[in-house]
């Protein structure tokens, strides 16, 4: 017996409101008895994290060994459809409990549809989710239920931090089978996702910038001595050098697009008068992303890094030395306008036990002087956003339609009853709620346990039941090297990382240099 999933016209990557068609092929040599033919569409969002050692001297034991791994895996997603046998529509089982298929090649076709928010949080749903036993009071589904959760929309596939963080998605199929000497035959097949974007604001003229002041130092290098007769000699400069502001801006709010070239305009501000020119001799653009990894009590952030461009030895013009006092000049945007983001960046996400930020970093080199000798003193100043980026995967208006006339009603929303105080009713003091022991932290409702935290106003699964998928132009994308690659759990994995110690910032989390954003 052998079993395995083809997809229909299968895509580049899948994104919220697509539906997911194949089949399931199973090819059999002789004769089988199977009771059941099930196809899950999951997804899971996992992290494992080496907690801090006091005393790096100390020998463990096995059992201190297996508590220093923190790790999770938050099921983000998981439906069930059963596509063998066809299920009683009036009491939604199936119409017998084994059947006999002949020798040969079966073929059942399915369809999923992918939600928009991550499953996870849900905690009725994760008592009967996988492992949930008898009862739905499995492991499984406990587990889930101790977890810190978030509802947020799916995240997109994440993989690049062997061993320590990823988020993969997958279509399972299981061939059940009557016979405790038989085991059940599995198969699986994973597919990259990259979420629909939220909705954006209104574009305005708001612009996001990052500023800061330059000025050059009259007298620091002097004249070359002229070693050839054919030399020109050097051009003498004035006892007043250049001074000015660099701006760089985005629009308000900083979002980017993945697979887009960079909104950016530098602008130079004259602020001084001056006999000599100012050049633009290097200009860089990098982009920086922080991909904080959770895991029960410890936490570690990891920086990634893209250069987006980079350009030297440049001597371009910025205005001129006859230009009033505040006179404003914008740099050619040609120089990085054609340049798209490289389709190995991920969307900005949020989810229960992984988050993604970006910042990005415009570094302008300067040089004063006259045309065709620049002065070997170079200034060289880094502006830096904090920004978003966006998956470019428009929602479809009919969901911005249902979004507009949906009004949230929620807790927060609703007036509080005033209380009322009570006739001859005694005061009953309340107890204070002990703290939870770390390793065995409360479920989800009890006292002392983890709240799950609402996500803003945004897409709900409810009203997109009956939205058609998305249409229009997709973008590449390679966030995942390889979707069918063993998961952190299988064997040959990576060794878990290091958390961050306490009273160590993280890696890569802090705010770098200067020239901070700011809205105009």
């Amino acid at each position: 017996m052998s079993v395995r999933i083809q997809f229909d016209s299968p895509h580049s990557f899948y994104t919220n409101l697509d539906f997911i068609t194949g089949r399931v092929i199973l090819s059999l040599t002789q004769d089988e008895t199977v009771s059941a033919i099930i196809v899950k569409l999951e997804g899971e969002s996992r992290s494992q994290l080496m907690r801090p050692s006091i005393n790096p001297n100390q020998q463990y034991n096995r059992r201190d060994q297996r508590n220093a791994v923190a790790n999770e895996n938050h099921k983000i997603l998981y439906k069930v459809s059963q596509v063998f046998p066809s299920l009683n529509p009036s009491t939604g089982t199936s119409l017998g409990l084994a059947y006999t298929l002949r020798a040969g090649q079966h073929e059942y076709p399915f369809r999923m549809k992918i939600p928009f928010n991550n499953g996870c949080c849900n905690p009725q749903a994760q008592q009967m989710g996988p492992g949930s036993g008898f009862g739905g009071l499995g492991l499984g589904g406990l587990q889930q239920m101790q977890y810190r959760h978030v509802k947020k929309t799916l995240p997109p596939s994440l993989t690049g931090f062997p061993g320590e963080a990823e988020i993969r998605y997958y279509v399972k199929v299981t061939v059940q089978r009557p016979s405790l000497f038989k085991e059940n035959r599995r198969s699986a097949i994973g597919f990259k996702f990259l979420p629909i974007e939220p909705p954006r604001p209104p574009p305005t003229t708001n612009e996001a910038y990052a500023r800061r002041p330059f000025g050059f130092t009259a007298g620091l290098a002097g004249h070359a001595k002229k070693t050839s007769m054919f030399r020109k000699n050097p051009t003498p400069l004035s006892d007043t050098a250049p001074k000015g502001e660099i701006d760089a801006r985005l629009p308000s709010p900083a979002i980017l697009t993945c697979n887009e070239p960079i909104p950016l305009r530098l602008i130079a501000r004259k602020v001084n008068e001056s006999a000599e020119n100012v050049f633009l001799t290097s200009l860089s653009v990098h982009l920086f992303g922080f991909t904080e990894v959770r895991a029960q009590d410890v936490s570690r952030t990891e920086t990634s890094t893209w250069v987006l461009m980079s350009m030297n030895g440049l001597s371009i013009q910025i205005g001129n030395p006859s230009d009033p006092v505040r006179t404003e000049t914008i740099i050619d945007n040609s120089l990085w306008n054609a340049i798209p983001l490289p389709n190995t960046i991920a969307p900005s996400f949020e989810t229960c036990n992984l988050s993604r930020k970006y910042e990005l970093e415009a570094r302008v080199g300067l040089g004063y002087g006259v045309i065709g000798e620049i002065q070997p003193q170079i200034i060289t100043l880094p502006l830096r956003f904090q920004i978003e980026i966006y998956s470019g995967i428009s929602p479809p208006p009919a969901l911005l339609s249902a979004m507009a006339s949906t009004a949230p009603t929620t807790m927060q929303n609703r007036p509080t009853l005033p209380t009322r105080p009570g006739v001859g009713v005694p005061h009953v003091p309340t107890q204070p709620v002990p703290a939870p022991d770390p390793l065995y932290p409360p479920q989800l409702g009890t006292p002392g346990a983890a709240a799950v935290e609402d996500a803003p106003p945004s897409y709900e699964d409810a009203m997109a039941d009956e939205i058609s998928p998305a249409d229009g132009p997709r973008r590449e994308y390679s966030g995942v090297t390889d979707v069918n690659a063993p998961s952190m759990d299988e064997k040959g994995g990576a060794a878990p990382r290091y958390s961050t110690i306490g009273g160590v910032p993280p890696r890569g989390g802090g705010n770098g240099g200067g020239g901070r954003g700011a809205i105009i």
